[in-house]
């Protein structure tokens, strides 16, 4: 059931510049970029306070030897800390977006201040809601997972109950990070809906919102390889697997699916103009033949000259691109992409080697 506070972004009531309260999250974000230090450095520290005070825990409890570093213990403050610095980061590269693709919107100024709103600012009961669903499939995995982590792993039980706590808090606060770019993401396909013609030839802004599809797809691609850099995955075969294939496939899918609407209407107009085009060769191609059944070939040379130039806007259409990113951005994204599968099978090859 939709919340009254979440109205659907697709509506456009733009009597309000605030249409419903920030959620938390957005609050804390709001505090951090206050602070007179980069919020990247922000998070940055309070990832490695987190991590050392998880270290102390683990070293009391004797799970590792003292002043030992430990990779699986940081993975919960690197899903705590890295979604909230993304979440940071996509928010202010989608203000940019919007600003570089308006020149082709005609809208009232309360919409564009709505849409940067909405761009930012999460609704409050949404994002409550969705952290108590991902605390639902967090006590799973961890039910999944005790015996293969946790027992067999040979945690004590206050490095047990304290891991629990922490992993709950990631999981409910930095899973925010997939509600965040899901509704980002539709945010896109909605706003591009609202330009009523592109033009081939200025395609700039076309490309704006490729920038944060695609750092969007990168950024889940980041966590999962990180990930399985700090995670054995004998340790959770199954749910890290899932977690694989999951991002993956939802980074390829947050670069394409929100702006195919663009590559269908840059189609159709590049159909358009292509059949206008052809319309006029052939208004060319008959003057040319009346004047030479009419043996009046004064303007044969005029004629010889438009078709030619004709054809040169014919070459020059033809390689107009109508994918919405700029050359080079899908090749670089993808050879991302693949990065978690290559690190996936080495630490599967490098586990069935150990295990000989």
């Amino acid at each position: 059931m939709k919340s009254t506070i979440d109205p659907d972004p697709m509506q456009q009531n733009t009597s309000q510049t605030q249409p419903y309260p920030p959620s938390f999250i957005n609050r804390f974000i709001d505090f951090v970029e206050r602070l007179p230090i980069p919020y990247w450095l922000t998070y940055l520290l309070l990832f490695m306070l987190q991590s050392i005070i998880l270290h102390v825990v683990a070293w009391v409890d004797g799970w590792v030897p003292a002043y030992t570093f430990s990779p699986m213990i940081i993975l919960f403050p690197l899903w705590l800390w890295g979604p909230l610095a993304i979440v940071t980061y996509l928010d202010s590269i989608s203000l940019e977006a919007l600003s570089s693709f308006s020149p082709l919107m005609d809208i009232q100024p309360e919409t564009m201040r709505r849409l940067k709103y909405e761009f930012t600012t999460m609704p409050a009961r949404s994002v409550i809601i969705s952290s108590f669903i991902w605390s639902g499939i967090y006590f799973v995995f961890t039910y999944m997972a005790f015996d293969t982590v946790y027992v067999a792993y040979g945690y004590g039980t206050f490095l047990a109950v304290i891991t629990i706590i922490v992993g709950l808090l990631s999981f409910s606060i930095g899973s925010v990070i997939y509600y965040h770019s899901v509704r980002q993401l539709r945010l896109v396909n909605h706003t591009v809906r609202m330009v009523k013609q592109f033009d081939l030839y200025r395609l700039d802004p076309v490309y704006a919102f490729s920038v944060v599809t695609s750092r969007t797809g990168v950024s889940w691609v980041i966590l999962i390889s990180l990930t399985l850099l700090i995670v054995p995955i004998q340790s959770a075969y199954i749910p890290i697997l899932v977690s694989l294939i999951s991002q993956v496939v939802l980074a390829i899918a947050a670069l394409a699916l929100p702006l195919q609407i663009v590559h269908h209407r840059l189609v159709l107009e590049k159909r358009r103009l292509l059949a206008e085009h052809d319309q006029r060769v052939k208004t060319m191609l008959a003057r040319l033949h009346r004047c030479l059944d009419d043996n009046e070939l004064g303007e044969v040379d005029q004629l010889n000259s438009a078709l030619t130039g004709l054809n040169i806007e014919r070459d020059i259409l033809a390689k107009i691109p109508t994918w919405p990113w700029r050359a080079g951005t899908l090749t670089g994204f993808l050879s991302i992409v693949v990065l978690p599968i290559v690190l996936f099978l080495i630490q599967l090859l490098l586990g069935n080697l150990l295990d000989k």
